[in-house]
């Protein structure tokens, strides 16, 4: 065989299988079959479905300023499909949804719109955009399956025998009639037409309200106790009614045979709803447009109809069609909810409150969960409005701001630089940096007056970096500026910094660089110097730039506040963190000391510290013996991290910093260096400054690398700069290129040493 040939086989093969696995063809008894076994599943409404849209794929444990939070892993974007973006950060906002989702679901009806606002660039429909695609991937599952049906009437002899060809007599039949079978599962050949709901409504609602209830409730005495305690009665089961062409087709048919229920459900073709964004099944996105959302026009004199048997043919029916149309059973998003005309949404407050779209034909029941996003500059114009007090009504407001913890914000940025390195070398901690800059933008000053007189003073002296430090997990650094009992008492604080604008029109997160100015800074970064790496020197440069226009944007308009709203400084206050880790990275690579040799004597100065304020002793391992502590560590130690007199004070702070620490993390192993990852750094710090001169002479080499001058130093130097360069490469991920760039960088403005 033609391996295309075959190929094709085994594809038809597979797709086959398929179909019938999935049961995308029922009969209405079928159906109820199905029903019986799932009858929670099968009556669910719009709300439910997406609630279990989020449970269904679990959740994670994560830190959100510092405390746990459920994730829902269905923003992590867990699908095939590689264009999927994940959801970094936001988990309150997600959480928010989920709860009042969750309150619908009690309420059995959906009765609001949630409505998502925020600065531009936030992920407002992004959150969004992962819920169809969950909701998409949801209904290919068993567990997901959605069903909606078709009116199919058959030709020929199969045709008269429905009764429309019969005198009323030979239709009627006694109470032990053989059950009719079906026309579902005949070919299209054999029909004359089919008819599909307009709404994609479930088969259900073709059982009367009253008789549907308690089939359900009757099926649920034998579903088990998680689907029994999940099932509500909700508007949509007990109150929804069919489409007003199914209606009129069901009763049309009940006429004609009598009020046999039997006879017309022969009619119906049950068949799988598979929901979809791209093909408008149950997910869609309303744009800002100047059309309606939903429109019926009769089809009295449509060529189609003149295939539906006689008695159907005089019904004035009607077709529906609009994005409601194409969301039912699912969800809509009105993107740019407030730049519509105000009188598109007015229905809407009608609509929610009774389910029901009020059309100029019919009226027509609505089975949706209705989600809006707005800029929060329009949703500040909405609130001057006179109609705000009635949407307010309708509306669950959810307030998604930038993100404020770094790591997630660098996160975002990591596609954008992994696309950047296929075409040019990006140097380690660009990313990190560019997450700092645009956190530092975002943050509002706490108002000492808002906390308690003890530690207003603290609050106060608060800087930008030192906060986002503590919203990003850690604390600032305890050289000097805070004690232990200070640091601790700023970690407890977080939850109230974290709040503190949380209900305000400036929320924290509502001003700031966005992802989406972000990428431009990114990409802009690329290009700015011909041939070089994408470096932190180039970043900041970039940065600088983009600054200086402040009529661009409106962050940079806003008045700075000892560091806050100041993206100026903001810029030098990253680029002294980068200075920091690029000074350890390079101390490092030049290896004047041995690897590890700073924590080793760090840990050796602490159980010395410790036993001196305990009055024990320590124990020497080389010696096996006990020994009183070395006053002359401690006492060198103390001088490289410049620590002043008194010097018990300092040693007490340490001490209350690791019992703070074993008291959060009763089951995790003390990790000196994590812990005091700071100190070792200025340990190294406060060591090299004894070797300054040998630092310079290797510095100077490398800004002379690959010159004449290069090659007239001696020997062992023109070594030493060559192995610190291999090693930046080796150890620190930059390359032979932009090695030399970053020492520059080091040497320029920590060093004071320029280029000759």
């Amino acid at each position: 065989m033609d391996p295309d040939r075959q190929w094709i086989k085994a594809w038809s093969h597979s797709t086959r299988q398929a179909f019938l696995d999935n049961h995308r063809i029922k009969s209405f008894a079928e159906f109820l079959q199905d029903l019986r076994t799932a009858p929670y599943h099968l009556t669910r409404n719009a709300v439910q479905y997406l609630v279990d849209v989020m449970e269904s794929y679990g959740t994670d444990v994560v830190k959100a300023f510092g405390e746990p939070i459920p994730r829902f892993k269905v923003f992590d974007a867990p699908y095939e499909r590689s264009s999927d973006t994940p959801l970094m950060g936001q988990e309150e906002p997600v959480l928010e949804i989920y709860e009042a989702l969750k309150n619908l679901v009690l309420e059995g009806r959906a009765d609001r719109i949630l409505h998502l606002h925020g600065p531009s660039g936030a992920s407002k429909s992004l959150i969004v955009e992962l819920l169809m695609r969950g909701v998409e991937e949801y209904s290919r599952l068993p567990e997901g399956a959605v069903f909606t049906f078709n009116w199919v009437f058959p030709r020929g002899e199969e045709g008269a025998s429905l009764g429309f060809g019969a005198g009323r007599s030979e239709r009627s039949s006694g109470p032990d009639k053989a059950e009719p079978e079906s026309f579902a599962h005949l070919p299209s050949d054999r029909l004359d037409a089919k008819i599909p709901c307009d709404l994609g409504d479930s088969p259900i609602l073709l059982i009367p309200p009253k008789e549907r209830l308690e089939l359900v409730r009757s099926f649920l005495e034998g579903a088990s106790q998680e689907d029994r305690s999940r099932f509500v009665v909700t508007q949509h089961l007990q109150d929804g009614g069919l489409c007003p062409r199914c209606r009129l087709i069901c009763d049309a048919l009940l006429e004609d045979y009598e009020g046999d229920v039997d006879q017309v459900l022969r009619h119906v073709q049950v068949v799988r709803r598979f929901l979809s964004r791209r093909y408008r099944r149950g997910a869609v996105i309303i744009s800002p447009q100047e059309t309606p959302d939903a429109l019926g026009r009769p089809l009295t004199l449509d060529a189609s109809l003149t295939s539906l048997p006689t008695s159907l043919q005089h019904l004035n029916l009607i077709q529906l069609t609009g994005d409601l149309v194409d969301a039912n059973n699912g969800l809509v998003e009105f993107a740019d909810f407030l730049t519509r005309a105000p009188e598109l949404n007015k229905y809407l407050l009608a609509a929610t409150e009774r389910g029901e779209l009020a059309l100029s034909v019919a009226n027509v029941y609505m089975n949706l969960v209705l989600l809006a996003t707005s800029n929060e500059r329009h949703l500040d114009d909405f609130k001057q409005s006179s109609d705000f007090a009635s949407f307010k009504g309708r509306m669950i407001l959810v307030t998604v701001p930038y993100l404020l913890e770094r790591r997630k914000e660098a996160a975002i940025y990591d596609p954008i630089l992994q696309r950047i390195s296929r075409s040019k070398h990006v140097a380690p901690h660009v990313g990190d940096l560019a997450a700092l800059w645009a956190v530092l933008t975002r943050l509002n000053r706490a108002d000492p007056q808002s906390y308690p007189s003890d530690v207003g003073g603290l609050v106060e002296n608060l800087t930008p970096y030192e906060k986002a430090l503590l919203y990003d997990g850690g604390l600032p650094s305890s050289d000097g500026r805070y004690t232990a009992q200070q640091l601790r008492t700023l970690k407890e604080m977080l939850p109230l910094f974290r709040d503190e604008f949380r209900d305000t029109p400036i929320f924290e997160g509502r001003f700031g660089a966005s992802p989406r100015e972000m990428r431009e800074i990114l990409y802009s970064a690329v290009y700015r110097k011909a041939g070089s790496c994408l470096t932190p020197p180039v970043l900041f440069e970039q940065l600088s730039n983009f600054v200086k226009d402040k009529s661009l944007y409106l962050f940079l308009q806003l008045k700075p506040e000892q560091g806050y709203h100041d993206a100026e400084a903001a810029v030098e206050t990253t680029k002294k963190e980068y200075l920091k880790v690029l000074d350890q990275e390079v101390l490092s690579a030049m290896e004047l000391v041995p690897e590890g040799a700073y924590a080793a004597l760090f840990d050796r100065y602490f159980k010395s510290v410790r036993a001196s304020l305990r009055g024990e002793k320590v124990l020497q391992p080389a010696t096996g013996h006990w020994e009183e502590p070395n006053a002359a560590l401690m006492a060198q130690v103390e001088e490289y991290l410049g620590v002043k007199p008194p010097q018990h004070r300092f040693r007490e702070d340490l001490l209350g910093q690791v019992a703070a620490w074993i008291l959060e993390n009763p089951s995790d192993p003390l990790d000196l260096p994590a812990l005091f990852s700071s100190h070792i750094a200025a340990l190294s710090k406060g060591f090299h400054e004894k070797i300054k001169g040998q630092v310079e002479e290797i510095g100077r080499a490398i800004l002379a690398h690959g010159t004449p001058a290069f090659s007239a130093l001696p020997p062992n130097v023109q070594r030493l700069a060559q192995e610190t360069l291999d090693r930046l490469a080796t150890k620190h991920g930059y390359c032979h290129s932009c090695a030399p760039e970053v020492v520059a960088f080091l040497m320029e403005h920590s060093y004071d040493i320029r280029p000759t």
